[in-house]
């Protein structure tokens, strides 16, 4: 049985016209065989501005005593975040920590093992806490990085302002992180408090985790639990990038381009538009993808179905890519799908989660942008709680609780841009449960699977024996020939296979675009009137 390199699915089997539906798309899931390069090496940056020393709990900037062992720091609270990191790492692991302000340090070099007997670090002289330089707090962990070879390279920056020393345009900054994901150096971030400007740290993190640890009276367990989800991200990498470029039907408009996991976000820059005349485009960069399940980044593109109904599967998109970087890389055998335009508004969704994923991210940028531009404290807890309601239809439980804790932080008097920041990053983290589930193929009956069914059903109602060979016997449950279950036409070979040939044929003639066959010709087709039903108690709209 071969396997495939890159998995394709849809939310349903056929699409009414004009209608939107979800693409999914992932490399497949990569095992400890996959792995060229071994090893994991952390460079873990944490801001020593004075900033810092503001107590954690705190709204109004008031710094913590030192002389107060439960009056805990931001400082205090980031530095026990980093032994909770170095002790969920291996042992062995390369660990390099850095204080920045205005300028950068090195203040530990060392295996993880050896970080937590030493339990502590310096940090920057006095006069040296004025100012955020986080350019050079980047690029010299950038820098250290570089020095070390191993299969997951990555940067934790904590920080609780925003640059004012160095380079402060966000453009540039981002860059910086971009570049050093090409290299395969992976930036992770975690803003504390009212003073970081989340929206710059989550672009520092292109194929890293964004969070955010607000000022309430548990940031030291949030802390805890937040690095010790980034350890379990880092430690178990396969491959330290990967990369996919899809190509999409200009019959398909794509209205938007999603990552699901390990993040959940709209991918902005990814699309290069095709205007319905010539193929869109969309590269994706996958960042480092760790072992099995739990380390397969997933993406998805919401496109509208074409105004004309086909004549059988007509082709969607077509997937190229490759795992590793330089000499270590290895190209994916391609992927692609074919979906039937219908006219059927009925035409059941068979994975309605992944549209409620993507809803999910689009009420998120609704609500954030509403609450950047309100103007008072009630009109932000208002926006709040349309959000809990709106997220409860989608539904989606867990925005849905991060609303209401936002609303209850403003309530409760934090910092309005605080408590901004923390619902934002809950936002994006992935809610994805099984993802081999949104892969598995959900049979549709064929035309003859119904007549024969009505014909089964038909003969156990004349049947006197209720306890004879009937509705459970080989018919629709049957656990061999081509009923409902069986091996039909959406077995292995059937409308999603990747057999046939050509440009983005169909069926018959020719033409890049058009119904012929060739390299990425559509597979075998249903009759164009062909009912389809869905499998019982699934496919509701």
């Amino acid at each position: 049985m071969t396997t495939e390199d890159i998995k394709i699915t849809a939310d349903r089997q056929e699409v009414h016209l004009g209608e939107e539906f979800t693409v999914l798309i992932a490399p497949r899931e990569l095992g400890r065989g996959d792995r060229v390069v071994e090893g994991v090496a952390y460079v873990i940056a944490v801001d020593d501005s004075y900033s810092m020393e503001i107590r954690a709990d705190s709204s109004t900037d008031e710094f913590a005593d030192p002389n107060n062992p439960d009056d805990a720091s931001r400082k205090q609270v980031a530095e026990a975040g980093v032994r909770e990191l170095v002790a969920a790492l291996p042992r062995g692991a390369h660990v390099d920590v850095l204080t920045f302000a205005q300028h950068t340090g090195l203040r530990f070099s060392g295996t993880a093992g050896e970080l937590q007997r030493r339990g502590r670090w310096n940090g920057n002289i006095d006069d040296e806490r004025r100012w955020t330089n986080i350019e050079g707090a980047l690029q010299r962990a950038y820098q250290q990085l570089d020095q070390q070879r191993a299969a997951s390279r990555r940067v934790v920056l904590f920080s609780d302002g925003i640059p004012n020393f160095g380079e402060t345009d966000p453009g540039r900054l981002a860059a910086l992180a971009r570049d050093a994901a090409d290299r395969e150096l992976h930036t992770d971030v975690i803003g504390i408090g009212a003073g970081a400007d989340f929206g710059l740290l989550e672009r520092l993190a292109p194929t890293g985790l964004p969070e955010h640890v607000a000022s309430r009276a548990g940031a030291a367990e949030a802390m805890k639990q937040i690095t010790a989800r980034f350890a379990a991200f880092g430690r178990d990498v396969v491959a330290g990038s990967g990369e996919l470029s899809l190509e999409i039907n200009p019959s398909f408009p794509v209205l938007g381009v999603y990552q699901l996991d390990p993040t959940r976000r709209r991918v902005d820059g990814a699309l290069a538009d095709g205007g319905g005349r010539r193929p869109s485009r969309v590269r994706l960069k996958l960042g480092a993808i760790g072992a099995g399940e739990e380390g397969q980044p997933l993406y998805a593109l919401k496109l509208r179905a074409p105004e004309r109904i086909s004549a059988g599967p007509m082709p969607v998109l077509k997937a190229t890519g490759s795992i590793g970087a330089g000499r270590d890389a290895r190209q994916l055998a391609p992927g692609q799908i074919a979906l039937r335009t219908v006219d059927n508004p009925m035409s059941p969704i068979l994975q309605p989660d992944l549209k409620r994923q993507i809803d999910a991210v689009e009420l998120d940028r609704e609500i954030s942008g509403r609450i950047a531009a309100a103007a008072s404290k009630a009109e932000r807890e208002r926006i709040y709680q349309e959000g809990v309601e709106r997220a409860r239809r989608i539904p989606d439980p867990d925005l849905a609780a991060a609303y209401q804790r936002a609303s209850g932080g403003l309530r409760d008097g934090l910092d309005p841009k605080d408590v901004a920041n923390e619902a934002r990053a809950a936002s994006s983290r992935s809610s994805t449960k099984s993802k081999r589930e949104w892969f598995q193929q959900i049979p549709v009956e064929t035309p003859d699977e119904i007549r024969a069914r009505r014909r089964q059903q038909s003969l156990d109602d004349d049947d006197d024996d209720e306890y004879g060979d009937g509705a459970y016997g080989s018919g629709t449950y049957g656990s061999g020939g081509s009923g409902t279950y069986g091996s039909g036409t959406y077995g292995s070979s059937g409308t999603h296979g990747s057999s046939g040939s050509g440009g983005y044929g169909g069926g018959g003639g020719s033409g890049t675009y058009g119904s012929g066959s060739g390299t990425y010709g559509a597979p075998p087709a249903l009759p164009p009137d062909a009912p389809t039903a869905p499998p019982p108690g699934r496919g509701s709209r």
